[in-house]
């Protein structure tokens, strides 16, 4: 069914569009005609959300509860939508990348719900799964008849890095597609504010901060984009707050890098009955750091976002 664009609710569609991955991918495999068709019904549906609702398409991203690592090609996408049109990608290029960032991990996703929970090394067999799959979701989607040489370069490309420490073909600088580069970025975003059996979720400045460690001009332009359009402080943040509240941002702003918040809790760590606006670019609010909500909110947050 499709997407009602007068009734946009991004924290139950985004989700409702996992079980068109799987979907996907089967038909992939199986070569069969309606591979393009179901995949170009997946990207229209990610960008309308995305942009209708961007902050609270952003919010559902990081305050998502979802366990199906099918979810990544989803969250990812609707990111490389957002830092195209920032970094002012051609149309036709958005597309190929829209088109490689929700199948280019098609051989690797049964794999990764096991990794995903391992806490010791791969063993070699799995080593070479990972190094492999990019090259092997690419030829798959060939062989289905879905010809996009940007595509699929891209795919090719997506675990590359500009130093030479990607893989399989551990390329280096101009090498590596623009493509790529933004799927590696969102890839490595969304799994780093995800968490895993071995690490805890960072907070999404932290995730960002550390890929702006990156010397790569390149990335250094495309995480400058990624971080104008999602915000230092992205939708579903939380926040503390110079008041000792504790709040969550709401908003991105376009004339001004801080962002929106709502406070939540007060000083003490108690519910507030509503939300409190807070002017975070006073001294009085500022914010002090991200953090974790000390409980369960009084309202519901995505009720909150998607009336906004």
């Amino acid at each position: 069914m499709a997407i009602n664009k007068n009734n946009i609710a991004p924290f139950t569609q985004l989700d409702a569009l996992i079980p068109l991955i799987s979907d996907l991918f089967a038909a992939i495999k199986q070569k069969k005609a309606d591979s393009r068709d179901i995949m170009q019904r997946i990207i229209d549906d990610v960008i309308l959300i995305a942009d209708t609702k961007p902050n609270a398409t952003l919010a559902a991203i990081h305050l998502s509860n979802q366990v199906s690592p099918l979810k990544q090609p989803i969250y990812s996408a609707a990111l490389a939508h957002m830092i195209g049109k920032q970094h002012g990608i051609k149309p036709n290029i958005q597309q190929s990348l829209m088109n490689a960032i929700i199948t280019c991990n098609i051989t690797f996703y049964e794999l990764q719900v096991l990794l995903n929970t391992m806490e010791g090394k791969l063993t070699e067999e799995q080593r070479i799964k990972v190094e492999k799959h990019a090259l092997k979701g690419a030829q798959l989607v060939e062989a289905a008849g879905i010809i996009d040489p940007i595509m699929t370069k891209a795919m090719r490309q997506h675990h590359e890095r500009p130093d030479g420490s990607g893989y399989p073909n551990h390329l280096t600088g101009d090498d590596i597609s623009t493509p790529a580069l933004i799927i590696g970025i969102c890839e490595t975003y969304t799994a780093r504010i995800d968490g895993r059996a071995y690490r805890k979720p960072v907070h999404p400045r932290e995730a960002l901060a550390n890929l702006f460690k990156e010397e790569n001009p390149r990335i250094k332009a495309l995480m400058l984009n990624f971080a104008k359009a999602i915000g230092v402080y992205p939708p579903g943040t939380w926040v503390k707050l110079a008041t000792g509240e504790t709040a969550i941002v709401t908003e991105v702003r376009k004339d001004s890098p801080l962002p929106v918040v709502k406070a939540l809790f007060d000083h003490n760590d108690t519910p507030y009955m509503g939300v409190v606006a807070r002017d975070c670019s006073t001294k009085e609010a500022r914010i002090t750091g991200s953090t974790s909500p000390p409980c369960r909110p009084s309202v519901d947050l995505p009720v909150l976002f998607e009336s906004l």
